[in-house]
């Protein structure tokens, strides 16, 4: 401590602390506009579901849907003031960035970048991508032409499927676009962060989450929920309802509204965040995998106790402890796991998640009280919560209060929160 009396605080550094504000905008009617010209637009097997992901893996096909949304959102056309960000945010989005899904093809890319500038002729669109340059020189080449465009007096658009989400420095940015369905609470708050570069004093981070269903947007949600955690063990307070409340009362979270952007109270959004099992969504993405074998991933997107007990008796067998993701080979880890395996395993999670107050008000007192009860009712219950969930009665206890020492899948806090109101 002695070496720090030969250092000046400089208060000029604290000044520069980007502030932050969160932004649910609400797409339907873009969405709708561009249905009624494209019939089957956003259709898969006779159902119509809306994904950013559709649009990436189709951009030509929802090209009106694109054009109409940047349309809507940068200059305000289309009548809708609920999607004109300058007034949402009371700040003209001088230099805006925009993630697109992760899934975007490089192939697409050109197409996607095209339809933009023909949407946007007042503004110089920047894509970052594998093609044209690389996470390394990305920074640079975008700082450049940001400086091409403030000399024409344009407006930038820069536009990434996941590239320069990290290191990745620009002061100018203020409006960062989350423009994809869903993705790791990690990787959206680097995706955020390139919004907050420090910049002239005063500076305010936007961030936008462009919905198609807000009330199933759950990207806010998870970063506010993981926060809450760290906030409850740092501080050792046990009500994680306390720490939510505590966290939420330091974020301004608005609404995208057609008479301008509404704030959404604590209680409210805590509220929100429950009844429209966005909680649910969450305890199954942020459930910690990493420490499973691929085998024992598989079981779980099965529904499949057996096969876990199994595949837990080969990782023992094969002397393969259960450590940290940054330690545990990577042969048993998520890594090797196939993708489709993982998100098959993460919806079984948050099914269970979202059924589980079946298993709890059996006791009404604890999931353990209730596991209990019904083991010693025996068979007929265990095929009843068969029956609701769609996957094993030991499974189902197993992945929420543990096996043989195993600890359980599910985060135990957040599956509480849904009972201590």
């Amino acid at each position: 401590m002695a070496v720090l009396k030969h250092f000046n605080v400089d208060p000029s550094r604290h000044n520069l602390t980007v502030d932050v504000k969160f932004y649910q905008m609400n797409l339907t009617s873009v969405v709708e506009s561009a249905r009624r010209a494209e019939k089957d637009l956003f259709v898969d097997d006779g159902v119509f579901l809306p994904s950013w992901s559709k649009f990436v893996a189709h951009p030509t096909k929802a090209k009106g849907f694109f054009i109409n949304t940047l349309q809507a959102v940068f200059e305000g056309k289309g009548g809708n003031d609920g999607l004109n960000v300058e007034f949402q945010t009371s700040s003209p989005p001088k230099v805006s960035m925009m993630f697109l899904p992760g899934s975007t093809k490089n192939d697409d890319f050109p197409n996607i970048v095209s339809i933009a500038q023909q949407a946007l002729k007042g503004y110089k669109i920047v894509p970052v991508y594998g093609e044209k340059m690389t996470n390394a020189s990305s920074e640079q080449l975008v700082k450049n032409e940001i400086e091409i465009a403030e000399k024409n007096s344009q407006n930038v658009l820069i536009v990434s499927a996941g590239m320069a989400q990290r290191s990745f420095s620009i002061p100018q940015i203020t409006h960062l676009f989350l423009a994809y369905d869903s993705g790791d609470c990690g990787a959206t708050i680097q995706k955020m962060s390139r919004a907050l570069t420090p910049d002239k004093q005063g500076k305010v981070g936007h961030i936008i989450s462009l919905s198609f269903n807000p009330n199933r947007d759950d990207k806010f949600d998870s970063i506010i929920l993981e926060t809450a955690q760290n906030y409850n063990r740092n501080h050792r307070i046990s009500n994680l309802k306390k720490s939510l409340q505590a966290v939420i009362k330091t974020v301004d979270i608005f609404r995208c509204q057609e008479e301008g952007a509404v704030k959404i109270e604590i209680d409210e959004y805590l509220e929100t965040i429950i009844e429209s099992k966005s909680l649910d969504r969450v305890i199954g993405k942020i459930a910690d995998l990493n420490s499973f074998s691929p085998a024992e991933i598989k079981a779980i997107a099965e529904g499949n106790f057996s096969n876990l007990v199994k595949a837990r008796a080969v990782v023992a067998q094969n002397g393969k402890t259960r450590l940290a993701p940054t330690t545990r080979n990577l042969s048993t880890s998520t890594k090797s796991a196939s993708q489709k395996d993982i998100e098959a395993a993460r919806k079984v999670l948050a099914t269970i998640a979202e059924n589980i107050d079946v298993i709890y008000f059996y006791s009404n007192k604890s999931l353990e009280a209730s596991f209990e009860e019904m083991d010693k009712d025996g068979i007929a219950v265990q095929e009843d919560v068969k029956a609701e969930f769609g996957v094993s009665y030991d499974l189902i206890k197993a992945i929420t209060i543990g096996h043989n020492g195993t600890p359980p899948v599910l985060n135990r806090d957040l599956l509480d929160l849904k009972f201590n109101r």
